[in-house]
């Protein structure tokens, strides 16, 4: 997503902070499917959700709350996954390796990457103008450049350029 063409010198965009930070929307995120899950057992009678872990016949307010963090941590602990299985997708693996990693695994340098010859940022060397498209269309509005997204956004948003048949975005990349 390199320009070759010269390009214009231009003021770059001033970074647009998101109006909550990356982890309160992560952390929101989470509590809400956490409250969600409770919220949708509480069709169920409480027993069959919480299990009687003391064996005196009645289900505490303790109970509810241990079962309601082991439900919280089973979330987090699946989209930690999640997040882990989209950065190692092959393709956007190769695609970072060759725009804006250097060095061993984890490429974290590469997310804030800025190409100096153009507008094109972050790890996938999106051109501002085509992130702005594709991250709000893709569902992650809310940052002026790549570069100023968090790592999961830029690859969340890769990943989602790649399954629309985005993958000639990357040719000359060698991917």
């Amino acid at each position: 997503m390199i320009s070759t063409t010269p390009r214009k010198k231009s003021k770059p965009a001033s970074p647009e902070a998101p109006t909550r930070s990356t982890r309160s929307r992560m952390t929101g995120l989470l509590a809400g499917a956490a409250l969600m899950a409770v919220a949708a057992t509480a069709c169920l009678p409480v027993e069959q959700w919480v299990p009687d872990t003391n064996g005196d016949g009645q289900i505490t307010q303790d109970e509810i709350d241990h079962q309601t963090q082991v439900l919280t941590d089973a979330i987090q602990q699946a989209a930690a996954q999640q997040r882990q299985a989209v950065q190692l997708h092959p393709f956007l693996t190769c695609v970072r390796h060759h725009e804006s990693d250097n060095g061993p695994y984890p490429h974290a340098n590469g997310y804030g990457a800025k190409n100096p010859s153009s507008t094109a940022s972050g790890a996938y060397q999106f051109l501002d103008s085509t992130w702005r498209n594709v991250s709000t269309r893709a569902g992650h509005p809310g940052y002026s450049r790549a570069a100023y997204a968090p790592p999961e956004v830029q690859d969340a948003v890769a990943l989602w350029v790649y399954d629309h048949g985005g993958r000639s975005a990357w040719n000359g990349s060698g991917c």
